[in-house]
């Protein structure tokens, strides 16, 4: 089963970059189709912080109109004060597999991690493209338990990151890479996969905005073994969320 493991529906109301545009779950689906892939991990493209509750609650319903094809995932802003309360709800009353969140929107708090332990929920972070993703060790040591994507390899264009993301997935058992954006620089994606290893890395676009066809193709490109291909493409996924 090959899935995809950053993927963005909604309206997005702040009007900056891509994320103005509004994304029907449908679209992504068609575009998943067309690629291959068999299902997609979803969630809420940037809303204002007070919003995700609702964001959350618009993903639940694209999912209950097509279990077959997409994953839930809730998104919370860590600034917000309400953000654990959104995270409860979401896991408790809509079920979602896992949490997305930026730094740039906050920073984790040990409310958002206790819940994601509880519930042995995993974590997507797109680091702060300030600081790079080893900002994430205070958290790594304090919550060994939780598994932690970083998105785009550690950054979607920061060769830097992407080494400092590589070297904590060395180091830390919990953390995975998604390759989704970040395997524009492909050296890196193909140094990730040596030096993290084919169970830590997961498969994601970053659709709608970016085809999955072309991120497919980047993670073929490497000429893996059919196992470590298959891996990468949506057994480690699996895994990580306990799916059948």
């Amino acid at each position: 089963m090959i899935i995809d493991c950053h993927t963005h529906m909604g309206k997005g109301m702040i009007l900056e970059f891509w994320w103005a545009i509004e994304i029907p779950p449908e679209l992504v689906i068609q575009l998943e189709e067309k690629a291959g892939v068999d299902k997609a991990v979803i969630f809420p493209v940037h809303y204002p912080p007070e919003l995700y509750d609702l964001a959350n609650k618009e993903v639940f319903e694209a999912v209950r109109k097509y279990p077959d094809k997409l994953i839930p995932f809730a998104k919370v802003a860590a600034s917000h004060p309400k953000a654990t309360e959104y995270l409860r709800s979401a896991i408790e009353e809509l079920g979602v597999k896992g949490l997305k969140l930026h730094s740039s929107e906050g920073y984790l708090t040990r409310g958002i991690m206790d819940l994601l332990q509880e519930h042995d929920l995993p974590l997507l972070i797109h680091t702060d493209e300030r600081k790079g993703p080893l900002e994430l060790v205070p958290l790594l040591k304090a919550y060994p338990d939780v598994k932690v994507i970083i998105a785009h390899l550690g950054s979607p264009s920061n060769y830097y990151h992407q080494l400092q993301a590589m070297y904590l997935a060395e180091r830390f058992d919990n953390v995975y890479l998604d390759t989704s954006v970040g395997s524009d620089i492909h050296e890196n994606l193909r140094l990730a996969v040596e030096r993290a290893g084919v169970d830590r890395i997961l498969f994601g676009s970053d659709a709608p905005v970016y085809h999955p066809a072309v991120e497919r193709r980047k993670i073929e490109l490497l000429e893996l073994n059919k196992k470590d291909e298959a891996k990468i493409s949506g057994e480690n996924l699996k895994r990580v969320l306990k799916l059948a």
